[in-house]
């Protein structure tokens, strides 16, 4: 298997000790206790646990931030989680740029947070003959035990107004896409979770149903801070 370096990264590591709030990890490292902040909302349950190891940017130096860096990757049994969807997203953009993403050849990135019936879209691209497009990017880092990474892992109104402001722009002939970033090593195809947001799970259904583009792509991070493409077209599971 021959990866796609996408980015590079300066990473520290540390230890998990708590969570004290959705945006705040409580980290060791050599003794001392570190603050670091975290930019994933999702529950990370199966990931963040007692002594877990912690992958993260340090920030510069700024003595109004609490936190001395950003986490970006944890620690499993078969290598290492990217929890960060900023980074992610980075990633994408790159691989999409470097014409590493079949299904966007031809697809240009014209526009980011674009607003489209009241609720803001992560891209616009522009495709063949002037056509214009619609991308929105998710995080999808909970694994299951049958190797399928999963969004959302907490329930997300957010994400249904997503899904839902996609099937009504593919409804009026405009390309419409929702990429899930498959960001565990061990993944090996994207479903929504049903279990823990259904009516969700049933709006994918229904939107790819209305010709809504699900697609999936998996990505590594490693131990020294290569973030690599790994699949840009990862199966997805709907029913």
């Amino acid at each position: 298997m021959t990866l796609k370096v996408l980015l590079r990264l300066a990473l520290k590591r540390s230890k998990f000790v708590s969570r004290p709030n959705r945006f705040l990890l409580i980290a060791e490292s050599g003794g001392e206790l570190l603050k670091l902040h975290n930019r994933n909302t999702g529950r990370l349950g199966e990931l963040l646990r007692a002594g877990a190891e912690l992958f993260y940017v340090p920030r510069d130096a700024d003595r109004s931030s609490p936190t001395v860096g950003t986490l970006i990757g944890v620690s499993t049994d078969e290598g290492i989680a990217l929890i960060d969807p900023p980074t992610q997203a980075r990633a994408f953009e790159y691989a999409w740029r470097s014409g590493c993403v079949n299904w966007l050849n031809r697809w240009y990135l014209v526009g980011k947070e674009v607003k489209v019936c009241d609720v803001r879209l992560d891209y616009e691209m522009l495709g063949p003959r002037g056509k214009v497009g619609y991308l929105e990017l998710k995080s999808a880092v909970y694994l299951d035990p049958l190797g399928r990474c999963s969004y959302p892992d907490v329930p997300s109104e957010r994400g249904l107004r997503h899904v839902r402001t996609l099937k009504a722009i593919r409804r009026r002939g405009v390309r419409a896409v929702m990429a899930l970033v498959a960001a565990h090593p061990s993944c090996r195809s994207f479903r929504p979770f049903v279990e823990r947001h259904p009516e969700l799970a049933s709006e994918f259904m229904r939107a790819s149903e209305a010709g809504v583009e699900i697609r999936a792509l998996k990505v590594v991070l490693s131990r020294e801070g290569c973030v690599s493409l790994v699949e840009p077209d990862l199966p997805v599971l709907l029913t």
